[in-house]
């Protein structure tokens, strides 16, 4: 097929290493490589990371700590880049990078001191030259510029992913990050096309909600662990749906979309007095209730209801999570890993090859983001490129 060997790096917002995967892509069609894997950021990094999210206003005002922080992101990065290129025996010309994000506003409406913005860290040039490769970074900021929320991203390369699968649409695809987000594809002819995107009423993206950051921050805070596994914990106890039913009913679950999210955005539930007072079993069952409801809810307020729902992210991995959302839509719910006689794709990295094919249609000149999923005034072509010196 068409185009060249990418390398996407996506670390979410769960903050718990990074992603990387190399697609073969012209940012038009694409094909997968068994060329990926999950690093871990050093202990230094991750505790700067963690500093950085807890108090964004403060660390970009620290000049020695923010150019610090972004010093150890990119070195983490350029060692993942290393590994992979080392164990698959290709040879990537050209890197995606995300960044590690510690603060996303879209709309500025809060007050916050940072304002409308979008922060993500790490050094690109440094990340070049440790690689030798040229990097697409930076790929929010022009959306923001031109009107959008910055985010969600992931929709044009949601939509191609779709478009590659047997399955039945309407279609939805869900990834459970830190943040939750969806991309709903009408039909195969609507909305994107391969070169853009004309109309896009076929396709439809927005943040749903929390996706794993208030069980893992949880976790971190009553439980001595970074996450539930399998959401066995969350199994164990009883939700109080009366409780999750008041955190649904905030404004951010009824507003249309274009909408997007910071990962704290919803970091009051924790201090909820009504949660603190449960047993941990059951506060993790009440936040697993909490982010499936909001995730159903987003899908019920869909033009059409999808026939099809994959799950992507590690999210999915969380069973508790996933008996909610099956519950509640059936056999219309599917684990993009496990559906069919083979996996239809590879959830964990569909973030890393997002960033892959935004790379790529960065180098091609096509629009990132869209009037329908980010609320940017037109199609924009986002992302900086910068070249190892």
């Amino acid at each position: 097929m068409a185009g060249s060997l990418v390398l996407g790096l996506m670390s979410g917002t769960s903050a718990d290493g990074i992603d990387a995967a190399v697609l073969q892509t012209d940012g038009q069609t694409f094909q997968t490589t068994d060329s990926s894997g999950s690093f871990d950021y050093r202990p230094e990094t991750r505790a700067g990371i963690w500093a950085a999210v807890d108090n964004a206003y403060d660390h970009m005002r620290d000049d020695a700590a923010r150019h610090h922080l972004d010093r150890l992101i990119a070195e983490d990065h350029a060692k993942a880049v290393l590994q992979l290129i080392d164990s698959s025996n290709l040879s990537p010309n050209l890197i995606g990078f995300h960044g590690q994000t510690i603060y996303h506003n879209p709309t500025g409406d809060d007050g916050h001191p940072l304002g409308r913005t979008t922060i993500q860290l790490g050094n690109a040039e440094l990340l070049a030259a440790k690689t030798g490769l040229p990097v697409v970074h930076d790929v929010r900021r022009a959306d923001m510029a031109a009107g959008g929320q910055g985010a969600p991203l992931a929709p044009v390369f949601h939509a191609a992913m779709l478009a590659r699968l047997s399955v039945d649409l309407p279609a939805v695809l869900v990834n459970i990050g830190g943040v939750a987000n969806l991309t709903w594809v009408a039909n195969q002819t609507g909305g994107f096309s391969q070169t853009g995107m004309e109309g896009g009423a076929g396709v439809i993206g927005f943040d749903t909600g929390p996706g794993n950051a208030l069980m893992d921050d949880y976790m971190r805070l009553y439980c001595d662990a970074d996450f539930d596994k399998d959401g066995a914990l969350a199994a164990s106890g009883i939700a109080d749906a009366k409780l999750v039913d008041a955190w649904l009913d905030q404004p951010y679950f009824t507003a249309n979309w274009p909408k997007s999210l910071d990962r704290q955005a919803f970091r009051h539930c924790l201090d909820d007095a009504r949660l603190l007072a449960k047993a941990p079993a059951d506060a993790m069952a009440s936040l697993a209730l909490f982010t499936a409801n909001s995730i159903a809810a987003a899908i019920d307020q869909l033009p059409a209801p999808p026939r099809t729902i994959l799950i992507a992210g590690g999210g999915r991995r969380n069973l508790c999570l996933l008996s909610h959302l099956q519950s509640t839509f059936g056999s219309a719910v599917q684990d993009g890993a496990v559906a069919g006689d083979r996996p239809l794709f590879l959830p964990d990295m569909l973030e890393a090859e997002l960033m892959a094919f935004l790379a790529a249609r960065h180098i091609a000149g096509l629009p990132t983001s869209f009037p329908a999923t980010t609320g940017c005034h037109q199609p924009v072509c986002g992302g900086v490129l910068v070249r190892p010196v």
